[in-house]
């Protein structure tokens, strides 16, 4: 073997040795490293999250989505095929009780058209007898019972007139704003078609559709609240509101009302139960016809120790939580079986088990038992809690 060839085998054989000494030096490390931190723990105590329990009022705020109406709702329907004459409003005007909104075609030759021509023919000719006797009567050619006679013939043929007109001259029976106006003048309209529909929205009704399980929360009566012009969080969900207040300024744009109409049985085709709910539409902020969130307050409890939802774990069929006690240096965490209350999402009433002021541990707790030793790395009360923090 050549001298070169030599000095090539031994730094091979060098480099080697290099290589296996120094996967076992990185291996030597990291075990001590992984043995470092076990060995911290076991001295400082295991890292938790923990929140200070507070004591508030939880509300369970059920949203979901409708279409508002109008609470009286009139639709103006044509009693006959026939020709729109005239229409005399648009949608948005403001109209009183009695407003006639659309005129039909009095010359159609359907029955009803052909009716009030013969109404309006009695009439005038009521109205002239009614005159000619009036002035016999001052003239002492006929008796007062004659004239009495005329006069209440008279009032029948115009009641008969005001009716058969009323057939073709379509007016609103309530006050309202017009909502819909479905024809032009000149159009021909269908059998019993809307032509115009008028909304009186001080109030405004919202029907629902909810599943098995939601109606059973839902009863009549219930507290509804709707924030205008909010976008929901979709179908179906809670909302996260901690408490039974609101900033006032928000509070402030909420429109309330109740639960007026939750039906027994569902639609056979959907399988959804049918929920109507009547909310005081102040300021007229909602028009009919908008998709709105109202949200239905299906349970509540006064003040009570509450911890989000994330600190509380199950086993077998027990909920307990991880509490924190002990001077700083010598913490440790007591497994503490609760029973939970009412809860929205955000937070979670708790009915039994804990007490307002202790801290609970709602990160870390799945590397826990009972007794372990603790070390608080972060405290996340006030941004669990918010404005609620240290409220007493």
């Amino acid at each position: 073997m050549s001298r070169g060839a030599k000095v090539g085998l031994w730094v091979l054989v060098i480099a080697v040795v290099a290589v296996v000494f120094g996967v076992t030096g990185v291996r030597r490390l990291q075990k001590e490293e992984v043995q470092s931190i076990e060995s911290v723990q076991e001295r400082e105590g295991i890292p938790v999250d923990v929140v200070r329990t507070e004591t508030m009022p939880v509300e369970d705020w059920r949203e979901f989505v409708g279409v508002a109406e109008g609470y009286d709702q009139v639709d103006l329907m044509a009693p006959f095929r026939t020709r729109v004459e005239k229409v005399h409003a648009e949608v948005g005007d403001e109209v009183p009780a009695g407003k006639v909104i659309v005129s039909l075609d009095t010359y159609d030759p359907a029955r009803i058209a052909m009716n009030l021509r013969t109404a309006e023919t009695q009439y005038e000719t009521a109205r002239v007898d009614s005159l000619r006797i009036e002035e016999l009567f001052r003239s002492g050619a006929v008796s007062q019972q004659e004239v009495d006679h005329v006069r209440a013939a008279t009032e029948a043929a115009r009641a008969h007139y005001r009716t058969a007109r009323r057939a073709v001259e379509l007016d609103t029976p309530i006050s309202g704003i017009v909502t819909a106006v479905n024809v032009d003048d000149g159009d021909y309209a269908a059998d019993e078609q809307i032509l115009a529909t008028v909304s009186s929205y001080d109030r405004v009704r919202i029907r629902l559709e909810v599943s098995e399980a939601e109606r059973a929360l839902i009863q009549v009566g219930l507290a509804v609240r709707l924030r205008p012009g909010r976008r929901g969080m979709g179908a179906r969900g809670c909302s996260s509101d901690p408490s039974a207040s609101l900033d006032p300024a928000e509070d402030s744009l909420l429109l309330r009302g109740s639960v007026a109409k939750a039906a027994l049985s569902a639609d056979p085709q959907t399988r959804l139960f049918a929920v109507e709910v009547v909310v005081d539409n102040v300021g007229r902020v909602l028009r009919p016809g908008a998709l709105v969130t109202p949200e239905i307050l299906v349970a509540s409890v006064d003040d009570r120790p509450v911890i989000p939802p994330a600190a509380v774990l199950q086993h077998d069929g027990r909920e307990f939580i991880y509490v924190v006690d002990g001077p700083e240096g010598n913490r440790r965490a007591r497994l503490r079986d609760i029973r939970r209350g009412v809860g929205n999402g955000a937070f979670v009433a708790v009915s039994d088990g804990l007490v307002s002021g202790e801290w609970v541990v709602v990160w870390g707790q799945n590397n826990l038992e009972d007794g372990a030793k603790v070390k608080i790395h972060a405290d996340l009360t006030e941004e669990r809690f918010g404005t609620w923090a240290g409220r007493k």
